[in-house]
């Protein structure tokens, strides 16, 4: 960890080193996410699209803070080497690519949702975690256990990036509908279908939890936390490696669902 990084931890800010490339041979991302106490996940990601350099950055930067929302960090430090991308959400430089544009919009609408952030340059030198981790999209075989590989297979600024940043739509949403709203498909057959499954559901303070016969009381986790978790148990502070079926159980044992 480096100074810099130090300090943060210190003063309870979480930090995320952000890196892209594009080049002939392979194109990607890599984002290395830490907390206040030294939990880390890394991600690095692959483009199934043809990409420039400062759009590989603006994914990287995105692919962080979608995560970073949905962990509901609220005191971030995000460091880049791409001047073009920090001084452009900075204020300093003007987007004139209309896709950079787009880009742009994309990534103030998620650090909205960050109250206290920092968008800072460093050299690239002071990157070398994240290049690393742009660099081995390449060849997964390369990545060490611990790193989430991930696959993008269309532009971040697509209309449905968009709405699923507005709607926040996932599996949990018809449950929570019907528990908060008693809202039910028109069709009867659906909604049938809908109160059964829902049955097994409750809320309790705007979250969404499922009643079990043989496990505790399991909390109910969207995609994007659902990757915290697996990172947690399979990594994190329950600290071991295991197979699918042994790690699904592990998670269920520490009440998610």
């Amino acid at each position: 960890m480096d100074t810099e990084t130090e300090q943060d931890a210190s003063l309870g800010a979480w930090t995320l080193k952000i890196d892209g490339s594009s080049i002939s041979e392979r194109s990607g991302v890599g984002l290395i996410l830490k907390s206040p106490e030294g939990f880390t996940i890394q991600t690095t990601i692959t483009f199934g699209f043809p990409v420039t350099n400062n759009q590989a950055e603006y994914e990287a930067l995105i692919a962080g803070l979608k995560l970073s929302r949905t962990l509901r960090v609220q005191d971030l430090k995000i460091y880049s080497d791409s001047q073009i991308v920090v001084k452009k959400i900075n204020g300093e430089y003007i987007a004139k690519d209309p896709i950079l544009e787009k880009y742009q919009a994309l990534v103030q609408s998620y650090l909205a949702s960050i109250p206290n952030h920092q968008v800072l340059l460093i050299y690239r030198q002071e990157n070398e975690e994240a290049d690393i981790l742009s660099k081995l999209v390449g060849n997964s075989s390369d990545l060490d256990c611990s790193v989430y590989f991930e696959e993008l297979h269309k532009p971040s600024i697509e209309s449905g990036e968009v709405l699923e940043i507005e709607s926040n739509q996932n599996w949990m949403t018809p449950f929570i509908n019907y528990w908060e709203k008693g809202d039910l498909p028109e069709d009867k057959g659906k909604a049938q279908i809908l109160k059964a499954k829902a049955s097994k559901f409750f809320l309790e303070e705007g979250l969404l939890y499922r009643r079990t016969f043989s496990s505790p009381i399991l909390k109910c986790v969207g995609p994007e936390e659902a990757k915290y978790c697996l990172a947690e148990v399979h990594e994190g502070i329950y600290g071991d490696h295991m197979f699918t079926k042994a790690l699904a159980h592990k998670i269920i044992r520490q009440g998610y669902y």
